[in-house]
């Protein structure tokens, strides 16, 4: 049993390997690792989410600082998911996702605990 469970996911592996849907998610990964464009955008909002992140460990989220802080990263948030690029990746990310999703419902439906919803039919 072993052995053909190995198999069946060495098989699952190199056909995930091959999918044109995830060779197409990392070629665009890879594109964005070289745009130094993207880089910046990406730094630029790293920065704001850290300023903005300190700022509500010592302050209320209310405060005004605050305030700015949190405009000021969702303006950054917003200049890069708005790069072309990026919203490209953004697209394919989802795609394979909802892959992946399938493909844990199919090997573990069947161990999940029902929730609350299904076990009252």
């Amino acid at each position: 049993m072993e052995e053909k469970t190995a198999r069946a996911l060495n098989e699952l592996r190199l056909a995930l390997d091959q999918d044109p849907r995830i060779l197409r998610l990392n070629a665009l990964e890879a594109e964005l690792q070289k745009d130094e464009g993207v880089r910046v955008l990406s730094q630029k909002k790293d920065e704001a989410e850290a300023a903005y992140n300190d700022c509500i460990a010592h302050h209320n989220e209310t405060s005004p600082e605050a305030k700015t802080l949190q405009k000021k990263l969702y303006e950054a948030k917003l200049a890069l998911d708005q790069n072309p690029k990026v919203q490209d990746y953004n697209a394919a990310y989802i795609v394979v996702r909802d892959l992946y999703m399938q493909i844990d419902d199919l090997l573990f439906h069947d161990f999940r605990i029902p929730n609350a919803c299904e076990a009252k039919k």
